[in-house]
C-alpha cells in the first residue's frame, strides 16, 4: 500500500540534500547543512522497510536498477569531468587516467566513493545493501544482524562527529559509506518492517513530532559545535521521527506536490543536481555575479528547483517510451 506520507517526507529530503552540496550563505546555510543531514539516511531507511518479506525476484530487480544507474551516472560524469579540458583542448590520456588510481579504486570499493563525483557514493551504498540483504535471504538469517544498527550508527557518531569535536577529525571516508551509514539505516528501517508486522506501531505521533524538532534543534547545535560532520545524533533523530511519523499517518499529503515529487522524481533530482550546480555556477562566474550575496542565496533555490523540472522531464520521458 502506498505511504503518501513517506514520499512527502522523500520530497522534503530530496530539496534537503540539494542544501548540502549547495550551501546557503552562513551562518544560515551552516545550520541548514546540519539539519538536512537526515536526508540521506531516510532513503536508506525507506530501502530496508520495503526489502521486508520480499523475495529474491524483487530484490534482483532492484539490485539491476541500482546497478544500471551506478554505471550510467558514474559514466556521465567520467565524461561531464572531461568535457571542460576537452572543450578548452587540454585532454590528455593521462588525464583521464588520473581518476583511476590505485588509492581511488580502492576508496571507490571500500568506501562507495565514486572518483567521479562524490555524492555518488550513495548509489554504490545501496548496491551493497542490497547485494548483502540479498545474501541474507538466501541464508534465511537476514534478521542476524539488527544488532549492528547501535554500535554502527555508535561508531559513525565517535569517528565523525565525536573526533571533530576534539579536533581530531577523521575523512568523511570513514563515516560516509555503506558500512556505517546506509547499512544501520537500512537495518533499522528492516528492523520497523519486522515489528510493525509482528506486534504492530504503538508509538505516539506526539512523541514522533517531539523527536524530529529535538533532532532538528540538536543537529543545527551539533554542526555548530563540530564544525561540520555527515550525521549527527539529532540526524538519527529526526530520521526515525519523520519515518515512524509517516508509517503512523500515511494518507498525510495525498495529492500533494511534494508526494508526487517523493514518489517520481527524487533519485533523478539526486542524481543530476550537481551537473545543474556546475552549469549554474559555471554562469554566474561568467557573468561576475558569482561572489555576489544575492546569488548566494539564490542558486541553492535555483538549483532545487532546476533539477526537480530535470527530473520530470526525465521521469515523463521514460513513461513515454514505456508506452511506445
Amino acid at each position: 500500500m502506498k505511504n503518501d506520507c513517506l514520499n512527502v517526507c522523500k520530497g522534503i529530503a530530496a530539496f534537503a540534500i540539494v542544501l548540502i552540496h549547495c550551501s546557503l550563505p552562513s551562518p544560515v546555510g551552516g545550520m541548514m547543512n546540519g539539519l538536512a543531514r537526515f536526508g540521506v539516511p531516510l532513503f536508506f531507511m525507506i530501502s530496508g522497510y520495503f526489502s521486508y518479506g520480499r523475495g529474491m525476484d524483487t530484490i534482483k530487480r532492484r539490485i539491476h536498477k541500482f546497478l544500471w544507474y551506478f554505471l550510467l551516472a558514474n559514466g556521465i560524469y567520467f565524461a561531464w569531468r572531461l568535457l571542460g579540458p576537452l572543450v578548452n583542448r587540454e585532454l590528455t590520456v593521462e588525464m583521464a587516467a588520473s581518476f583511476f588510481t590505485p588509492k581511488s579504486l580502492l576508496h571507490w570499493l571500500l568506501f562507495n566513493e565514486s572518483p567521479f563525483r562524490a555524492h555518488l557514493w550513495f548509489l554504490g551504498a545501496m548496491l551493497c545493501c542490497y547485494w548483502l540483504y540479498g545474501l541474507l535471504v538466501k541464508k534465511g538469517c537476514e534478521e542476524r544482524l539488527y544488532a549492528l544498527i547501535p554500535l554502527c550508527l555508535t561508531a559513525n557518531l565517535l569517528l565523525g562527529e565525536g573526533l571533530s569535536i576534539m579536533g581530531r577529525g577523521v575523512s568523511f571516508l570513514y563515516v560516509r559509506n555503506f558500512w556505517l551509514t546506509g547499512l544501520p539505516f537500512f537495518l533499522w528501517g528492516h528492523w520497523i518492517a519486522r515489528k510493525e508486522r509482528r506486534e504492530g506501531l504503538h508509538v505516539r505521533p506526539g512523541h514522533c513530532l517531539a523527536a524530529i524538532v529535538l533532532g532538528a534543534v540538536l543537529s543545527m547545535g551539533e554542526m555548530l559545535l563540530s564544525g561540520g560532520g555527515e550525521l549527527y545524533l539529532g540526524s538519527i533523530l529526526m530520521t526515525g521521527g519523520l519515518f515512524l511519523l509517516a508509517l503512523r499517518k500515511p494518507s498525510f499529503g495525498k495529492g500533494s506536490l511534494l508526494a508526487h515529487i517523493g514518489e517520481k522524481a527524487t533519485l533523478h533530482m539526486y542524481l543530476w543536481q550537481m551537473i545543474v550546480f556546475d552549469i549554474t555556477d559555471n554562469l554566474a562566474y561568467r557573468c561576475g555575479v558569482w561572489g555576489h550575496i544575492v546569488y548566494q542565496w539564490v542558486m541553492p533555490l535555483w538549483v532545487g528547483l532546476v533539477s526537480w523540472l530535470l527530473a520530470e522531464a526525465l521521469v515523463y520521458r521514460k513513461k513515454g517510451a514505456v508506452k511506445g
